[in-house]
C-alpha cells in the first residue's frame, strides 16, 4: 500500500502539492520533506511522458505517492500513466457518471474496468509479474481521482459518486468559481455552497475529498469543511516564487542605505 493510501486508511489528513517544475529532484525533495503525495501535472505544464516516468521513479525512491494529473479530455494518457507505474491518476473536469465510467475503464482491469492487457510494461516489471497477479495488484493499488471543477459536476454529484472504481474526488475550487461566473472568488457564498454540497454528498457516499490550500490558514479551513487530503502549497512553482520573492525582499530591506 502506498503512502497516500496508508494515510487515508488511518483517517488522517494527507498532504501533497502539484508539481510543474521539470526536474525529478523536486519529487525527491517533497518526499524527504515528509509529503504524502505529489501530483505530476500534465494538464497545466509542459511536462512530457518521459519526464513523467522519471518523476514516478523519483517518487518511489523518496517514498512519496505519485499522482498523475492527465490533460483534459485525454483518456489515453491515463493508460500510459498507470503503465509507467503511477500510484494514482487524477482526471480534470469530471462532470458525469458516463465520463467517470470511461475513466475507470481505462485505469482499472476487469472486473472493475476494461483496461487493455499488457504484461510487458514498467508497472508489470517488464514481464516479470504473472498477468493475473499483476491485474489484481493494480486494481488493489491504484487510486482513481476525479476532479470536480464545474457547476454541472455539482449538479450530477450523486450519479458521479455511484461510479464503481472511482476512489476519490478533488475539488478544483478556482475552475469551479469560473463555472459559476465568479472567477477567483472561491470564498463567494455560491462557490462555497457548491463545495459544501460536494463534501456533504461524498461523505454520505463514503468517498473522501481533497482540495487545494495556499497556506496553513486555508488548509485548516478546508480540513474543517471535511477535506481528507490537501495540496498545500497548491503548486510548487507558486511556492518557489513566493519564497524567493519574500527572501529577496527581506535581504534588500536589511541592506537599505539611507
Amino acid at each position: 500500500m502506498h503512502k497516500f493510501k496508508e494515510v487515508l486508511s488511518r483517517n488522517e489528513i494527507a498532504y501533497g502539492t502539484f508539481c510543474a517544475l521539470k526536474d525529478p529532484a523536486i519529487i525527491e525533495i517533497l518526499g524527504y520533506a515528509g509529503y504524502d503525495f505529489a501530483v505530476i501535472d500534465l494538464e497545466h505544464s509542459a511536462l512530457d511522458l518521459m519526464t513523467m516516468e522519471h518523476f514516478i521513479r523519483a517518487a518511489k525512491i523518496a517514498n512519496i505517492t505519485s499522482v498523475v494529473r492527465t490533460p483534459q479530455k485525454d483518456e489515453a494518457t491515463i493508460l500510459r500513466a498507470v503503465e509507467a507505474g503511477a500510484d494514482a491518476v487524477m482526471v480534470p473536469h469530471l462532470i458525469s457518471q458516463e465520463q467517470g465510467k470511461r475513466i475507470v475503464d481505462m485505469a482499472k482491469y476487469a472486473p472493475i474496468g476494461r483496461r487493455g492487457i499488457d504484461g510487458s510494461t514498467r508497472v508489470a516489471k517488464y514481464g516479470n509479474v504473472p498477468m493475473t497477479e499483476h491485474m489484481q495488484q493494480q486494481n488493489d493499488h491504484l487510486l482513481v481521482i476525479g476532479m470536480i471543477e464545474d457547476a454541472e459536476a455539482v449538479e450530477n454529484i450523486d450519479e458521479i459518486l455511484q461510479v464503481q472504481g472511482l476512489d476519490l474526488l478533488f475539488i478544483g475550487a478556482a475552475d469551479l468559481s469560473v463555472s459559476y461566473n465568479l472567477p477567483h472568488q472561491v470564498t463567494h457564498p455560491t462557490v462555497r455552497s457548491a463545495i459544501k454540497t460536494v463534501f456533504e454528498h461524498a461523505s454520505r457516499a463514503g468517498m473522501k475529498v481533497g482540495v487545494p490550500a495556499y497556506d496553513a490558514a486555508q488548509a485548516k479551513e478546508v480540513v474543517d469543511l471535511g477535506a481528507s487530503f490537501v495540496t498545500s502549497p497548491a503548486v510548487d512553482t507558486y511556492h518557489l516564487t513566493q519564497t524567493l520573492t519574500a527572501h529577496l525582499r527581506s535581504v534588500k530591506n536589511a541592506n537599505q542605505r539611507f
